[in-house]
C-alpha cells in the first residue's frame, strides 16, 4: 500500500473521543481542587458591636393564647347570583390563614327560603386575650363553565376578638352577582 493513499477518516474516531475524555476529566479534577481551596477559607462574618442594655435585656414572656370556637351559624342570602338557585363555594381565613371551606348548594335569595344554616361549618384557632383577628370570606359561584378558578366572585371582612361578632357581610361589585351575610359565634377558652 503506497504511502500517498487517503486512508479514511473513520479510524481516527476512537483516538479524538479519548482525548475529548481525557481534556473534561483534566478540567474536572482543576475545577474540583480550586473549588475545595475556595470553600477552605473561613467566611467573613460581620460582628455587630454588643448593646450593653439589649444583652440585659431578658425575652418576654409569650402572652397567653385561648383556644377560640368559631362557628359559622347561618348564611342569609340577599342575592344568590343567578336565576333559580345557585350552588357556591366559600373559603373562611383569619388573618390570611385558612381556616375552612365548604361548599353551599342551591342558594335561594325567594323570601322565605334565603336563610341557610350550614352543617359542621367551624374550626379553632389560638387568639391571645385580648387581641383580634381579621376574617376574611371569600366565595365562587358554582359552574359547569369555569374550568380555572379564578378571582372570587364575592368577598368580605370582618373581626372576631373579645365580644359580640358583628354579621359580615359578603358582597360582589354588584349586588345582583351575589350578596350574603355571613353569622358567626365564637367561644372562647383558655388553652392547656
Amino acid at each position: 500500500m503506497a504511502d500517498n493513499e487517503k486512508k479514511p477518516v473513520a479510524h481516527l474516531i476512537p483516538a479524538i473521543l479519548t482525548g475529548a475524555a481525557a481534556l473534561i476529566a483534566s478540567l474536572t479534577a482543576v475545577y474540583v481542587n480550586v473549588r475545595d481551596k475556595a470553600a477552605d477559607k473561613p467566611p467573613i462574618t460581620a460582628v455587630a458591636p454588643k448593646d450593653d442594655a439589649a444583652a440585659s435585656a431578658k425575652p418576654l414572656p409569650p402572652l397567653p393564647s385561648d383556644k377560640l370556637q368559631l362557628q359559622l351559624d347561618r348564611i342569609a342570602v340577599q342575592h344568590d347570583g343567578s336565576i333559580g338557585t345557585t350552588d357556591w363555594r366559600f373559603a373562611v381565613e383569619a388573618d390570611d390563614q385558612p381556616l375552612f371551606v365548604f361548599r353551599q348548594d342551591d342558594l335561594d335569595d325567594t323570601g322565605g327560603r334565603n336563610i341557610v344554616n350550614p352543617k359542621d361549618v367551624h374550626s379553632v384557632l389560638r387568639l391571645a386575650a385580648g387581641q383580634h383577628a381579621r376574617i376574611r370570606i371569600k366565595g365562587w359561584r358554582g359552574s359547569r363553565l369555569r374550568l380555572i378558578e379564578g378571582e372570587p366572585d364575592v368577598t368580605g371582612e370582618g373581626a372576631v376578638g373579645d365580644g359580640p361578632l358583628a354579621p359580615i357581610p359578603v358582597k360582589a361589585q354588584k349586588d345582583s352577582a351575589g350578596a350574603f351575610v355571613f353569622y358567626f359565634s365564637a367561644n372562647r377558652q383558655n388553652a392547656e
